[in-house]
C-alpha cells in the first residue's frame, strides 16, 4: 500500500527565484506548466517571477508545509 504522504499533488508546482535558491511550493491554479517555464507567483512580499523547477504531478505531499501560494500566470507569453 502506498502511503498517501508519498503521493504526487498534481497541481503544485516547484519555483525559484533564482538558480541558487531553495525551492518554494506553489498551487498551479489550473494552468498548464513545464518545467522551465517563467511565471508570475504570488508572495508575502508580493507578486515574484520565478522559474518552473518542478512541474505539476511531481511534487510529492511529503515536500510540502503550511497553505501554498498561488502561480498568478505564465511570464512568457
Amino acid at each position: 500500500m502506498i502511503s498517501p504522504n508519498s503521493n504526487p499533488i498534481s497541481n503544485m508546482v516547484g519555483v525559484r527565484f533564482r538558480p541558487s535558491d531553495k525551492l518554494q511550493y506553489f498551487d498551479s491554479a489550473g494552468l498548464e506548466l513545464e518545467a522551465g517555464d517563467m511565471v508570475l507567483v504570488d508572495t508575502p512580499d508580493g507578486v515574484r517571477e520565478g522559474v518552473i523547477a518542478i512541474a505539476p504531478g511531481q511534487v510529492m505531499y511529503s515536500d510540502l508545509r503550511g497553505p501554498m501560494d498561488a502561480v498568478v500566470q505564465r511570464a512568457d507569453g
